[in-house]
Parts: C-alpha cells; sequence; structure tokens
C-alpha cells in the first residue's frame, strides 16, 4: 500500500462521525498485516479534525513487539510526543514502523487508534507479531552399515532406532550409536563405530555408520 492511499483513507476517516475499519491489507515479508483500524473518541468524533490538521502528539503508546526492539521503531518514527503533527504524517509513521518489519523479515499485523481531544491526539499502535520460526527439524532418508563383517545389517538395524522419516538430534544418534556398540560387546567383538552424514537436500541427511571391526575378535 502506497502512503498516499493511507492518507486518502486517513482522510475519509477522520471525516467520519464513527470509526472506520480500513479494508486494505499490505503483504509484506511472509506475513500478512492489516492496514491501520482508525478509532475516533466518541466525544470528539463529530468534530473530528481533518488529515491535515495540525495537532499535539500528547502521547505515542505501542504495544506488542518482542522480536523487534521498542528502541528501533523510535529510531524510525519522525515524530516524539509533544511535537505537531497531522493525521497524515501519524500514517505516514507507522509506513515507517512497517518498513522497520520488513527489514528483519518479520511478519505482523498493525492497528491504530486514535483519540482526538481538542486540539490534541493520542495514538496508540497495536503490532501483532508471527511467532518466530524455530530451526528446521534434519530428517533421516536413509540409514546405512559399512564395514560389519561379523555382525548383519539387519540385525544393527533392529537395534538401532533413527529410520527414514526420523528426526534427527544429537540424542537420536548418541542413543544408536551406544545400541550398537551394544550388539558389538553381547558378541565379544571389538569395535569402533562412527557415523558419516551426507545431506542430498536441505533439512535432510542419509546416515551411514561406519563400523571397524577389530582382527583377531
Amino acid at each position: 500500500m502506497s502512503r498516499q492511499a493511507v492518507r486518502s483513507t486517513y482522510g475519509l476517516a477522520s471525516r467520519t462521525a464513527s470509526s472506520l475499519a480500513l479494508a486494505a491489507t499490505l503483504v509484506m515479508g511472509a506475513g500478512v498485516m492489516v492496514a491501520p483500524t482508525v478509532f475516533a473518541s466518541s466525544a470528539f468524533a463529530a468534530s473530528a479534525p481533518s488529515a491535515d490538521t495540525p495537532l499535539t502528539l500528547k502521547t505515542l503508546k505501542i504495544t506488542g513487539n518482542s522480536q523487534v526492539a521498542t528502541s528501533d521503531i523510535d529510531a524510525a518514527i519522525p515524530f516524539h510526543v509533544g511535537d505537531t503533527v497531522t493525521q497524515t504524517q501519524i500514517a505516514a509513521g507507522l509506513q515507517d514502523v512497517m518498513g522497520v518489519y520488513k527489514a528483519k523479515n518479520v511478519g505482523a499485523s498493525f492497528g491504530q487508534k486514535l483519540k482526538f481531544i481538542g486540539k490534541n491526539v493520542e495514538v496508540e499502535w497495536q503490532i501483532g507479531e508471527q511467532a518466530a520460526a524455530g530451526p528446521a527439524k534434519l530428517v533421516v532418508d536413509s540409514v546405512a552399515f559399512s564395514g560389519n563383517k561379523k555382525v548383519s545389517s539387519d540385525e544393527l538395524a533392529a537395534a538401532t532406532k533413527l529410520r527414514p522419516g526420523s528426526e534427527v538430534t544429537n540424542e537420536s544418534v548418541s542413543a544408536d550409536q551406544q545400541a550398537i556398540q551394544g550388539v558389538y560387546k553381547a558378541k565379544g567383538v571389538s569395535a569402533g563405530i562412527g557415523m558419516t552424514p551426507n545431506y542430498p537436500s536441505p533439512n535432510h541427511v542419509v546416515i551411514t555408520w561406519t563400523i571397524t571391526e577389530k582382527s583377531g575378535d
């Protein structure tokens, strides 16, 4: 959404006697940001100022931000409490905040409340951030055994837990390594157990257990 479109909508909102929801949406990064909803104070709705009427910014409240620091948001806003602003400038300031979220690739929705008190205005910006994406899971494509001559691959596979489609963790790899070692120990055969991963595609791994059996056992 261009700033001109936002300004036009805010001009219309300022001339209505009740709150007006803006239907336009803005897609940014991974998130969909809903254009601000303007609420005129019921006590002053009938005399809501025009979009370019100078007003004193009495308060500016920002809520809901956690992934983006308040200091980063404040640095992007071209006005502060006590400054003279218009509704057009307030709308442009919110666009600047949206730009911060876009630059940081954080999806969010934005809501706005304006309360007019004489020649003063109280502004509240409500931010709904999308949950931060966690680390991608590593999934097993296949499991193979190499170097095992005294113990069959079927027997080793039966003793281990990782299968195609399993999620790989440090704990699951360690558990399977100990399980293979346990099979060899039960048979009285000494062996060194290693694991060689191969990554055919992002977040996918082919596991090859490399076994060095000691001669003479």
